[in-house]
């Protein structure tokens, strides 16, 4: 995930990533993540301005390792509404599964954090993956909802599932309930 070994950024992050889960987002300063890194402050403050800056860019790598599985999860589907569908299942199921990005997402811990990412550079990235390989086709096919703006489509999407990540549901326990579910409840929001 984080890429190169020797790069100051890259075992910046990785320290950053390690203090997050062995110390919690909100009782991690930059002190600690210098520390762990063996960089001095000064360092670390030049590859990020603050503790906000360092918790997104540790985010994006998470996120960007995710986004590369459900890609590759949703790869066999052709269908906007599968893809969307089967998409959401697959981050569903995988960010409770990675430590960082479900105290990030699907903990009441440290909302904080999540305010952060959410009005990060971060979630705009994810949102225009998800525009690329599900909505854009959707909307060229001409079956996506012209009722609001695709970028508040994906916004929609993704408040649904941070929905599902902090308060499961009581009802839908399976994917098969939660596949038919998403197709009778978000798929006619989405699409024609």
């Amino acid at each position: 995930m984080i890429d190169n070994k020797s790069d100051p950024q890259s075992i910046i992050l990785a320290a950053a990533k390690r203090c997050y889960l062995a110390d919690g987002i909100a009782a991690t300063g930059m002190k600690e993540v210098a520390v762990s890194a063996g960089v001095a402050r000064s360092t670390l403050y030049r590859y990020f301005p603050g503790r906000d800056e360092l918790l997104v860019a540790t985010i994006k790598y998470e996120m960007t390792d995710l986004n590369e599985r459900i890609r590759k999860q949703i790869a066999k589907y052709q269908t906007p509404a599968d893809l969307v569908v089967e998409g959401l299942i697959v981050a569903i199921k995988e960010i409770p599964r990675r430590p960082l990005l479900r105290a990030v997402f699907a903990s009441e811990e440290d909302s904080r954090a999540r305010r952060v990412v959410w009005s990060s550079n971060v979630i705009v990235s994810f949102g225009e993956e998800l525009m690329d390989h599900v909505i854009r086709p959707a909307q060229e096919a001409g079956l996506l909802q012209d009722a609001v703006r695709p970028e508040v489509l994906v916004e929609w999407v993704y408040r649904l599932l941070l929905s599902f990540l902090t308060l499961p549901s009581n009802w839908v326990k399976t994917d098969a309930q939660l596949r038919a579910t998403l197709h009778a409840l978000l798929v006619p929001v989405l699409l024609k």
